[in-house]
């Protein structure tokens, strides 16, 4: 017993010891590791967005640098890490501190779609409307709603959304381009107008629509378009309404008639409707919108028309034929001939051409440069043609005919002129043969003349 007392104060320090080691133990197993979060967007290294992770209760930030990279140290361990930067959809991604050494989140760009809610009737802006953008593809919902002045402002990502807007009082409104859906791409969006229409009940003083049967149109520049426009009455008293322009592209002269003539009221009665012609002349190509407006006291609505303007086509080529030359019999040289695309089209599977009966017999003459494929307006191809004088042309000249063409056109027929003379090469050639020849005649009589 005395000697067990006596190796209680070392079984103590022992105890002790091994308290120690394990607490040493378990603060080397809770550590703290670096992890580097790295965040990008479509285009590479995002800088200045904030990235965030929770440890223990608290929450940790940093914003990343202009190499899109952000660091921690934590406790081993497996979190949330999460990112976002105005203009951006937040994102998170799970990383394990201890094991990753990086993890990466992505951030997609979003871009405004925006518009104005009015009342369908005043044409007046709705305050405080609901808004709700749905991705037609994914079904994603997005949610906003109108300021003072009416206008809403929702950020989405690239796609294509229908839009649709609520106000108490009123029935909601879809508009998605006619079932095209408005694309979202790269940039802000303005859908105009969402008009919405009061609630049905049993009727009331107001109710000015329009509408027509064929609302788009594709025409020519400068060649007049028309559309037959319904204005309708739907209240229950007649009205006179004032008609007008509310927006049209610079320049446009829209006029509205009745017949031959130009009228700026209708009378409609209770009910029923009327019709006017709106006629106008695009004098650009592309894609326009006219609003035409009918109004009478608190009661105004509007109407869209579509005009999409194209150009005639034009397809001009041009051949700028290679300078005249001289050869010698036996020769060959390359000469460039320029096709040139004078239009305001595309041009495709453009060539030069040389036919078999462009080429007199004394010369032979090859297009080395292949065909091409498309040629823009204003764009031009060089063509290298073989041109050879054969061993046997004499002395002359003639003309190589060639022509540019493409699938639309052709160009005028152009030619070179090519001399060509034999040359002392063959001329000393032919002398050297004629002495041979005498000589050769000369002994024979020498030789055997005798006899």
């Amino acid at each position: 017993m005395k000697s067990l007392k006596r190796f209680l104060p070392l079984l103590f320090i022992v105890v002790i010891f091994l308290l120690l080691s394990l607490t040493c133990t378990a603060y080397t197993a809770l550590a703290d590791s670096s992890i580097v979060v790295s965040v990008r967007d479509g285009r590479g290294p995002l800088g200045g967005a904030m990235v965030w992770v929770q440890s223990g209760g608290a929450t940790y930030s940093d914003q990343t640098r202009s190499n899109g990279l952000a660091n921690f140290t934590l406790p081993e361990g497996r979190y949330s890490f999460s990112a976002s930067k105005e203009g951006y959809r937040q994102s998170s991604v799970m990383g394990t501190v201890g094991v990753d050494s990086m993890v990466n989140i992505t951030l997609t760009n979003l871009y405004l779609i925006s518009g104005t809610v009015i009342d369908a009737s005043l044409g007046t802006p709705l305050k405080g409307a609901s808004v709700t953008v749905l991705d037609k593809a994914s079904q994603t919902v997005y949610t906003g709603s109108t300021n003072d002045n009416g206008v809403f402002s929702i950020p989405v990502p690239n796609g294509y959304y229908g839009v649709e807007a609520r106000a108490g009082g009123y029935e909601s409104s879809y508009m998605d381009n006619n079932g095209a859906g408005y694309h979202v791409l790269d940039n802000p969006l303005y859908v105009g107008y969402v008009p919405v229409a009061m609630s049905s009940g049993a009727g009331g003083l107001n109710g000015v629509s329009l509408s027509t049967d064929f609302p788009g149109k594709t025409v020519r520049v400068n060649e007049s378009v028309s559309f037959d426009v319904r204005i309708t009455n739907n209240g229950i008293v007649d009205r006179v309404y004032t008609l007008a322009v509310k927006e049209s592209p610079p320049g446009w002269n829209v006029q509205l008639l009745s017949g031959s003539d130009v009228v700026n009221r209708v009378f409609v009665e209770s009910k029923s409707s009327k019709s006017i012609q709106v006629r106008m002349t695009p004098l650009d190509a592309g894609s326009n919108v006219v609003t035409i407006m009918a109004g009478a006291a608190n009661d105004t609505g509007q109407f869209e028309l579509y005009v999409d303007s194209v150009k005639d086509t034009d397809y001009r080529i041009e051949l700028i034929v290679p300078d005249d030359i001289s050869l010698s019999a036996g020769e060959s040289r390359n000469v460039e001939a320029v096709v040139m695309n004078n239009g305001t089209s595309k041009l495709s599977n453009v060539l030069l051409d040389i036919g078999q009966g462009d080429v007199l017999a004394s010369l032979t003459a090859s297009v080395s440069t292949r065909m091409v494929d498309v040629l823009d307006p204003g764009e031009s191809a060089r063509f290298v043609v073989q041109v050879y004088a054969k061993a046997d042309a004499g002395n002359g000249a003639d003309k190589l005919y060639m022509r540019a063409a493409s699938s639309e056109a052709k160009s005028e027929q152009g030619y070179l002129t090519v001399s060509y003379a034999t040359s002392n090469t063959w001329l000393g050639a032919g002398i050297g043969i004629a002495l041979v020849a005498i000589l050769a005649f000369g002994f024979i009589v020498w030789k055997y003349g005798r006899r």
